[in-house]
């Protein structure tokens, strides 16, 4: 076997594999959609690509780690994977779709890989234990809610070639200390930083053109510069 395909075990709550077969080189959309009894603990090293909502609801899954010739992982694929444990994730992942992680409370990645150039909105929303220090120096544009309410994301920068942050981006991540942001950054999204507390911003990059309604809300470490700067509606 080298392929699951789309929606081959979708909704078999009662389906409990502990592996896949070794030559397995793809997951298919909606494979393991629902399998709630499903206890993975690894999956093959020769695995390249997995699906759309691959394991979307797979409560059970437990992975500490993914194949390092992964490379693409799709849009919901391990959403609300309320066990998956992953400390880091393969060297040669480029892509991962919007949702990706969406609600997985024990995810503990400390990194991520160096060839991302955007993470896509909700990527790592609602992420508890996510405690990344900084982010690929490649990095462009950061998805709406892509890490709100990550209460332990403890960035203290951002990439120099971040130019967009989207829509509650940040929204709750109260461990944020950023002291200042990349200077080619241009837009800002609604409650990007909202309920930032340790958000301790100094000034505000001179080709920043757009700053959505809310931004900053309840950010109650800003300095004064920043706050000059800020539409009133940004509070």
């Amino acid at each position: 076997l080298t392929s699951i395909g789309r929606g081959a075990f979708n909704g078999c709550a009662s389906l409990a594999l502990t592996s896949l077969p070794d030559g397995l080189t793809s997951i298919g959309d909606h494979a393991f959609k629902g399998c709630s009894s499903l206890a993975l603990t690894s999956l093959p090293s020769g695995l390249t690509s997995i699906g759309d909502d691959a394991f979307n609801n797979c409560a059970s899954l437990a992975l500490t780690s993914l194949p390092e010739g992964l490379t693409s992982i799709g849009n919901d694929a391990f959403n609300n994977c309320a066990s998956l444990a992953l400390t880091s994730l393969p060297n040669g992942l480029t892509s991962i779709g919007y949702g990706a992680f969406n609600d997985c409370a024990f995810l503990a990645l400390t990194s991520l890989p160096a060839g991302f150039t955007s993470i896509g909105d909700r990527a790592f929303r609602c992420c508890d234990s996510l405690a990344l220090t900084s982010l690929p120096d490649g990095l462009t544009s950061i998805g709406d809610h892509a890490f709100e309410g990550c209460s332990s994301l403890a960035l203290t920068s951002l990439p120099d070639g971040l130019t967009s942050i989207g829509e509650c981006a940040f929204n709750c991540c109260d461990s944020l200390a950023l002291t200042s942001l990349p200077d080619g950054l241009t837009s800002i999204g609604g409650y990007a930083f909202c309920g930032c507390t340790s958000l301790a911003l100094t000034s505000l990059p001179d080709g920043l053109t757009s700053i959505g309604r809310g931004a900053f809300e309840g950010c109650t470490s800003l300095g004064p510069h920043v706050s000059q700067r800020v539409p009133a509606n940004a509070f």
